[in-house]
């Protein structure tokens, strides 16, 4: 019986170390992801741990709002176009996958591209586009995406929040964690 108690309380200490999500620590906010690039966490929001993105944020919850950033390699191909890419795409040329791929997402009613220019992330050439589309029951969305390719793959880094309320609120904290981004 006592040995049975051990491993019960030894199960809950362990499922409690996998929580799904922590609070971004105030006074540590950096991340490096896979030695490959380095980031300062939005300050207020929360991080999921264990996603496929090599990071997720959300500040309101993952339905109000959203932050990812992940690298795929060049031989993957692309979610919906099912394109690839290479590392020698021109900025605008990763600017139109961007769109194409946003486009091909099927629901998208309204579809706009609010604005498509170029960028740097972390000092390296890339894009910033802003897109805009309405849902089935006509709520505005609002998508930022920041799109890189490089020598390791291609990278992104997307916002995305319904746009009356919450894409204007956590705007400053995207463009801020996109400013502190830097490559290892």
């Amino acid at each position: 019986m006592k040995s049975l108690r051990h491993a019960l309380f030894l199960l809950l200490l362990t499922l409690g170390a996998c929580a799904p999500w922590s609070a971004v620590d105030p006074d540590n906010r950096s991340i490096a992801v896979k030695d490959d690039y380095a980031l300062q966490a939005p300050l207020g929001w929360v991080r999921k741990n264990y996603d496929i993105y090599d990071v997720f944020f959300s500040r309101d919850g993952p339905l109000l709002n959203f932050i990812v950033g992940y690298r795929e390699k060049h031989d993957r191909e692309l979610a919906r176009t099912k394109r690839k890419t290479s590392p020698d795409l021109l900025p605008h040329e990763v600017a139109e996958l961007v769109i194409a791929e946003q486009k091909a997402g099927g629901t998208r009613g309204a579809f706009m591209v609010v604005s498509n220019n170029p960028a740097t992330v972390g000092g390296k050439p890339a894009v910033r586009v802003h897109t805009r589309w309405k849902t089935e029951r006509g709520l505005p969305i609002e998508r930022l995406t920041y799109a890189l390719v490089d020598q390791k793959g291609r990278l992104a880094f997307i916002f995305e929040a319904p746009g009356l309320v919450y894409f204007p609120k956590g705007l400053a904290d995207f463009e801020a964690m996109m400013k502190s981004v830097v490559f290892l």
